[in-house]
This record gives structure tokens, sequence and C-alpha cells, in this order.
């Protein structure tokens, strides 16, 4: 029987965790009454899909390997789907722990498609003093990803399964926004020894929540992590920024980009 799959990708933003738009598919089957729906990922909360039946033709027998889904190559333990009870869950640890351990073993999190130099801000991620960071984020790798990918599906949705995730100190925002030269991000390995056998509950992530028109906290930085932009208000404060000041330096750093060449281009 010759059927076709067709892929449908919906992605929207939320003020609250539990909006999020995941993508979808429907298989239609030309030959068939009835259409079926197959769930294609976890990636969210709420699905959105649209039914497109083709008529089969040659090119269906054609199989091509690009349109394998990256992150099925991965095993993600149940309690790392992206789905509602697992990120709510996890949010709930990140208040826990965060209040018992504080900034010394937080850490913000920034996702980038692979040679790209923008850095976007995903949220933080906290842990108890025996889990490494580098542990914590391996076992939150699948959580991060997806949730990453909902909140930019234009940017990194196609680049899915091979993102890479870095990571900075604990609400240093304003740093980063300021590019400063002494802060150095750190790059994630997404397979590490003895993650899979970290307890969920000694660790936390909180999303980054997308609010009020607010375009995204985003970073221009180099391949070792460090600022690809000349640095702002050199000396200046080093305090949590408010979402005022975030709204000015995302503006700043906005046209500082486009007014600025990338170091070796001038």
């Amino acid at each position: 029987m010759n059927m076709r799959l067709l892929w449908f990708v919906a992605a929207g933003l939320s003020s609250s965790v539990g909006e999020a738009f995941a993508p979808a598919a429907r298989l239609c089957n030309q030959n068939a009454a009835v259409t079926a729906t197959i769930e294609i990922s976890t990636a969210g909360y709420r699905t959105s899909a649209s039914t497109l039946c083709v008529r089969p033709t040659k090119w269906d027998n054609i199989v091509d390997e690009d349109e394998d889904d990256p992150t099925t190559a991965f095993v993600v333990k149940p309690d790392m789907e992206y789905i509602p009870r697992n990120v709510v869950r996890q949010h709930k640890n990140f208040v826990a722990l965060r209040e018992i351990s504080g900034r010394e073993t937080t850490n913000d999190l920034y996702v980038r498609e692979p040679n790209s130099e923008v850095f976007w801000y995903c949220g933080k991620v906290v842990r108890v003093s025996d889990v490494s960071v580098e542990l914590c984020v391996a076992r939150l790798w699948h959580m991060i990803e997806m949730h990453a990918t909902n909140m930019r599906p234009i940017e990194l949705f196609p680049s899915r399964g091979k993102l890479e995730i870095w990571i900075a100190p604990g609400d240093s925002e304003l740093e980063v926004a300021y590019n400063r030269p002494t802060l150095k991000m750190q790059k994630m390995e997404r397979l590490v020894e003895g993650a899979d056998s970290v307890k969920s509950s000694l660790i936390g992530f909180q999303g980054e929540v997308y609010e009020g028109g607010i375009e995204g906290f985003r970073t221009w930085r180099t391949d070792e992590g460090l600022p690809a932009r000349p640095e702002i208000n050199p000396g200046g404060e080093t305090r949590p920024p408010t979402p005022q000041e975030m709204i000015q330096l995302q503006k700043e750093l906005n046209d500082q980009s486009a007014d600025t060449p990338l170091p070796g281009d001038q």
C-alpha cells in the first residue's frame, strides 16, 4: 500500500510554560477511507497539525535519509521527555534546589545552531553540589534542546539533534549582554558517562519564557565562547539586569551587530 509521510511543523511562543506548540504530522493514505494521525514529537504541550493528502508518485519510493528525526538517535528516558508533567517537575526541582544551593550551583544556558555566532538564552539549570554541571546538562539535554527549538522554531528547530548547548555562570545575563571579555562560555557534551544514573530530583531546569512581545535574548560569541562584539559600558554594572534593562541591552546589541564587522572582516 503506497503511502506518503508529510510533515507539518507548527510552533508558537507563549506567556506560560504550558502553552508551547509542538511539531506534528499526519500520515495520509490516498487509498484508504480514513486518515491516521501520528504524533512525532513530545516537544510541547499543545499540538497543531494540518492534514495534507497527495496522490502517490514514483518519488514516494525514494528514501531520503535527511528526513530522519535526528533526535531518535539518542535514547531519552521517560522522565526527560518534553511533556507537561516532566517540565513542571523540573521547574519545581529548580525552585527548591535554587533556594538551597543559590547561585553557586546554577548555570545559565545558551543554545546555538552549529557554525552560527548567535547564542540564544534558553534558561537555567541548578544541581546539588555532588553533581557536576556536565552531568546535569547531559541528563537534561533532550528537555533543554526541545525547549529551545520550541522557543526559536525558525532559527533552531531545523538543527534539532545537532544543536550545541553552552553554559555561563548563574545570573550572568548582564555580563553577557555587556560582552565582558572575562566571561567565557563553556560548551557542553551531549554524552557524558554516568549522566543516566543521575537522579532527576538532584537537578532542575527552568526554561526561558517569552512574555509581552519580548524578542528573546541572544548574544554573539566565537567558537571559543568569547564575545564576538566589542564590550559595552566597560567596568560597569555586574548585578542581574531588570526586564527593562534587558530590553534596552538587546536593542543595543542588535544595533551593534548591524554596525560592527566581525573580527577579521575589517
